[in-house]
């Protein structure tokens, strides 16, 4: 939304966390149980510092459209909350409107048409290596990091002017989405992500996690590969997926084994010299 409700000027230039303050104050004990964590997180987001008269609909907008998921548990305590906050904040006059009727929560795209049924299928687990799964969660937590700060991007963006020719707008709007869709495509993955597990495999059956010292007959070039799942392939780090052409032939191989990969370049010829 573009245009902003106005009402009448507010009565006093308050902060956020003066009104906080407040507002917790005048909770009974179990409501406040239920809104403090959630309505202190948005405080921390906008800052505690920033006036309340300065607040717009597009930005608590932009906050509810990229806080609040429909796969969160807490999603209804959590627009319950953040809506009794903002209510405060008109009632007591501190701010130019009820920013509340911009906090609601989202229903998916797919979400399911009434009457249909679902069938929940079991997505399979994803074989990776300790370290690929390390790696996995250090990226999660460098975009979980960085999300706050380009949430405030597109809520700066989005208050300056026509959105439709608004280029730092859709820009900050595209970075955003970016980061988000990888978070949650991390955070699907860890899900389904388990540490291969060699002690119930063949140790002499090339498998995923397995170093692998090979010879390429034609040119007598001996390379070490790590055999590694699709999400932890690294091509300077000689680290390939078990689906690619060169990963899926050495899948299950033994020591002395040759096998053939075909290429774009020909047949290479190879010979598994080690397995570690």
């Amino acid at each position: 939304m573009t245009n902003e409700s106005k009402g009448a000027a507010p009565t006093a230039q308050v902060t956020l966390g003066d009104a906080l303050s407040e507002y917790l104050q005048s909770l009974k004990p179990d409501v406040l149980h239920q809104h403090e964590m959630f309505v202190r997180k948005y405080v921390e987001h906008a800052g505690p510092e920033t006036a309340v008269a300065d607040l717009t609909g597009s930005r608590v907008e932009s906050y509810a459209e990229f806080s609040i998921k429909h796969t969160d548990p807490n999603a209804g305590q959590r627009v319950a909350a953040l809506k009794s906050w903002f209510q405060f904040l008109k009632k007591k006059n501190y701010a130019n409107a009820n920013y509340g009727i911009h906090i609601r929560l989202r229903k998916p795209a797919n979400s399911r048409v009434p009457g249909a049924t679902q069938v929940r299928l079991q997505a399979p687990p994803i074989e990776m290596t300790a370290e690929g799964i390390e790696d996995m969660k250090r990226e999660f937590e460098d975009i979980e990091s960085k999300i706050p700060d380009l949430i405030k991007n597109v809520e700066v963006a989005r208050s300056d002017g026509d959105l439709r020719e608004n280029a730092p707008y859709h820009a900050a709007r595209e970075a955003l989405a970016f980061a988000d869709n990888r978070r949650k495509q991390i955070e699907e993955a860890l899900k389904r992500a388990v540490v291969v597990d060699r002690s119930t495999k063949d140790q002499d059956l090339a498998a995923v996690g397995s170093t692998v010292a090979v010879t390429l007959l034609d040119k007598n070039f001996q390379v070490t590969y790590q055999l590694v799942g699709p999400r932890e392939a690294n091509a300077a780090e000689k680290r390939i997926s078990v689906d690619s052409p060169v990963g899926r032939v050495l899948l299950g191989c033994r020591v002395g084994q040759e096998v053939e990969v075909a290429a774009p370049q020909g047949v290479m010829r190879y010979r598994i010299d080690a397995i570690s």
